[in-house]
C-alpha cells in the first residue's frame, strides 16, 4: 500500500503536536517521505545542533500493512524517541557529569507531568 500525502501530512501534524506538548521546541525538525524497508518511521537526531530529521516510509508491504496503527501512532512514537534522545546521548558520552544526567532526568519528568494529566 502506498502511503498518501494526506497520511504523511497527518503524521507531520501529530509529530509537531507531540513535540510541542512534550516541550521539545528547541529542536528544528525536517520531515522526509521516502521508501525504506522494515519500518514505518524513524528519526535521526543531531543533539549538538538540536536538529532532527523525521522519516515516514512511502510504502507499506506484508505484515507492516496489517499491523499499521495509523500516522498518529507512528508520530507519537517518534516524538517519544526525541524526548528520550538527550538522556540516551548523555549516557553514551565518554564523559558526563552526574548533574547533567540528573538535570535531564528531571526535565523529562516535568515534561511528562504536563502531558500525563
Amino acid at each position: 500500500m502506498k502511503i498518501s500525502k494526506a497520511y504523511f501530512n497527518r503524521f507531520k501534524k501529530e509529530f509537531l503536536r507531540w513535540q510541542h506538548l512534550l516541550g521539545l521546541t528547541q529542536y528544528s525538525i525536517a520531515f522526509f517521505h521516502e521508501y525504506f524497508d522494515n519500518e514505518y518511521a524513524h528519526i535521526v537526531i543531531r543533539e549538538d545542533g538540536k536538529m532532527a530529521d523525521v522519516f515516514l516510509t512511502t510504502k507499506l508491504i506484508g505484515r507492516s500493512l496489517q499491523a499499521d496503527t495509523g500516522p498518529e501512532s507512528h508520530a507519537k512514537h517518534e516524538a517519544i524517541h526525541l524526548l528520550l534522545h538527550r538522556l540516551h546521548w548523555l549516557g553514551a558520552s565518554r564523559y558526563i557529569e552526574t548533574t547533567d544526567l540528573n538535570e535531564e532526568w528531571e526535565a523529562i519528568v516535568v515534561r511528562l507531568e504536563k502531558v500525563l494529566k
